[in-house]
């Protein structure tokens, strides 16, 4: 197969996405005395400025939205994620309802509560709070920043050749890695299905189906780089997978025992496709043990 020409013109069919989130510095260095006798080179004290439900707020909401994203992304080089130009839409939308509506909200929230918190923390810190680390609430909220950018690699002529090998380079990355996060779903299912040493089967949970299911179901956006084997392994998946029960599979052992032979053979199948170049591809997506892990 010529993988080029399998290819066809990649560089049209995603948007790269960078994400620039800025945030106020929570932690200071300490002088509290330790109370050991190991070498107190080997220790870094550090306080809280502030115990702020509002700073926990927006760093918990800017790592959910970019979680968000996930269903739209595909893994890439670690700063730089590719989005299917089919879900570019999308994934500019939730950026910019959180640029511009939610997270201003969030800091404005912060804002208003400043003088409280910092007044709470001289309480807590008692001779270990020191006025001069706290800023003013208008450098507080000059030091959130939130801004994204969703760009296509269009290129002059002259300078194509070179960015050619860098799409390949992409496509390659992005084959392995979806062929790696399948693999890692699959062989966890398949493995859950099987009853153990002593003929006992284990728990199997909704999620595991959820997960992958969704999967599935955008596997064919996610598919940029057009891996043909992979898209028929994971046709042959969403066949078996439709509308099953994870509650008949758990309470009917013909079923449970069926569908596990399935997706042993699933999994041996993506198994070979990850380790084809004699290593198993490491890394590929980080979120799909987060997902699916119990």
């Amino acid at each position: 197969m010529n993988t080029e020409k399998s290819l066809g013109n990649i560089a049209d069919r995603i948007l790269f996405l960078t994400i620039n989130c800025t945030r106020l510095g929570n932690l200071r260095t300490s002088k509290v005395a330790l109370n050991t006798n190991a070498n107190e080179g080997m220790f870094h004290t550090a306080k809280k400025l502030l115990n702020s439900p509002e700073l926990k707020a927006i760093a918990q909401r800017d790592n959910e939205i970019k979680r968000s994203l996930i269903p739209y992304l595909l893994p890439y080089k670690l700063g730089c994620a590719i989005v299917p130009s089919a879900s570019g839409k999308m994934v500019e939308g939730i950026l910019d309802a959180y640029e511009k509506v939610e997270r201003p909200a969030l800091v404005q929230a912060l804002v208003l509560a400043y003088d409280t918190r910092v007044a709470e923390a001289q309480a807590l810190l008692k001779d270990e709070f020191d006025a001069s680390q706290y800023l003013t609430k208008e450098q507080v909220a000059a030091e959130y920043s939130f801004d994204y950018n969703l760009f296509s690699l269009v290129l002059p002529a002259d300078l194509k050749d070179k960015a050619h090998a860098s799409i390949m380079s992409a496509a390659a990355t992005i084959n392995d890695a979806l062929a790696s996060a399948a693999q890692t779903m699959v062989a966890k299912l398949a493995e859950s299905l099987k009853p153990d040493a002593d003929g006992k089967f284990g728990k199997v949970y909704d999620k595991q189906f959820t997960v992958l299911q969704e999967f599935l179901a955008g596997f064919d956006v996610r598919n940029v780089a057009s891996h043909v084997e992979l898209k028929a392994e994971m046709d042959k998946l969403k066949s078996l997978l439709a509308g099953v029960d994870p509650e008949k599979v758990r309470n009917n052992e013909g079923l449970r025992s069926s569908l596990a032979s399935s997706m042993s053979e699933a999994t041996l199948a993506l198994t070979t496709m990850v380790q084809r170049k004699g290593r198993v591809f490491r890394d590929a997506d980080p979120e799909v043990e987060a997902l699916i892990a119990e």
